[in-house]
């Protein structure tokens, strides 16, 4: 069963609200989103701090004016009301301060061969998360009015001086989970699987380096091309001389002329077309 939760990139400082008909423009302007299903990867966490808790109502996560939310949004108030679910939002500055200070506990937990997921999230936050970084929680199944599910990984993260037998508990779950995954780079900071015109550049490159092979390749046929004409000319020349020297026949080197023209003329057209 699929129970999303995604960190998005965010120009609002906070959820967005159906009532205020704000969804619409937050995906026009939600850049960059990573994903994963059912859990919340440990590096994200590792972003944000227990005040970075917020609340917003499950009613509020579709907009009131659109015509196609009507139906879902007269379930969604017969489910839950005026209930409300957590979620964590943050600035992109605070949130680098936050995982800079967790990098000795990653260390601590997942050892130095792992330090590479690490460094790549945050290439990617400082890369794809110019303002606010939204952790939206509501695809999740918790239970209604229920910060827990947050609270309780924020406080070992946030604790991680404390030596006592509950944060060991934590490393050793963290552990236990890595190994779970086949997929490493999943466990620690989900996938993206909608991702930005990044490839266009690419493209756009290997559009350039076939067209510029192709190039080369039409020039060096016409090179070719050219030289094989040079030749058979040449040679068409010398057979026509030789055999007018040797017969002193006029109809004979004429007919040697046509028949060498044509042949070596057939020969050097092959050379000029395209592989």
């Amino acid at each position: 069963m699929s129970h999303p939760v995604f960190l998005t990139s965010s120009t609002f400082s906070r959820m967005p609200r159906g009532s205020q008909n704000q969804w619409a423009e937050f995906f026009q302007s939600a850049s960059f989103e990573l994903e994963a299903n059912a859990f919340i990867p440990i590096l994200w966490f590792m972003l944000f701090k227990q005040e970075n808790i917020f609340w917003t109502r499950y009613i509020d996560e579709l907009d009131i004016n659109d015509d196609r939310n009507q139906v879902d949004l007269e379930e969604r108030q017969e489910d839950f009301g005026e209930s409300q679910y957590a979620y964590l939002v943050i600035d992109q500055q605070q949130a680098l301060l936050n995982l800079a200070a967790r990098k000795p506990l990653f260390i601590e937990i997942f050892g130095t061969e792992n330090i590479y997921h690490f460094d790549d999230f945050k290439s990617l936050i400082e890369q794809h998360y110019p303002e606010y970084i939204l952790l939206r929680t509501s695809g999740l199944p918790l239970d209604l009015n229920d910060a827990y599910f947050l609270t309780q990984l924020l406080q070992h993260i946030e604790n991680k001086a404390q030596d006592d037998s509950q944060q060991h508990s934590f490393i050793e779950m963290q552990r236990i989970e890595l190994a779970r995954f086949d997929d490493h780079p999943y466990f620690f900071y989900g996938v993206n699987l909608h991702p930005p015109i990044l490839n266009l550049t690419t493209t756009e490159n290997q559009s350039t380096v076939e067209q510029s092979n192709h190039a080369q390749s039409q020039q060096h046929s016409l090179e070719t091309s050219g030289l094989a004409i040079w030749i058979c000319t040449a040679i068409v020349a010398i057979l026509t001389i030789a055999v007018w020297f040797t017969t002193q026949s006029a109809l004979y080197a004429g007919i040697t002329f046509l028949i060498s023209a044509f042949v070596l003329g057939f020969i050097s057209s092959k050379f000029g077309e395209p592989k």
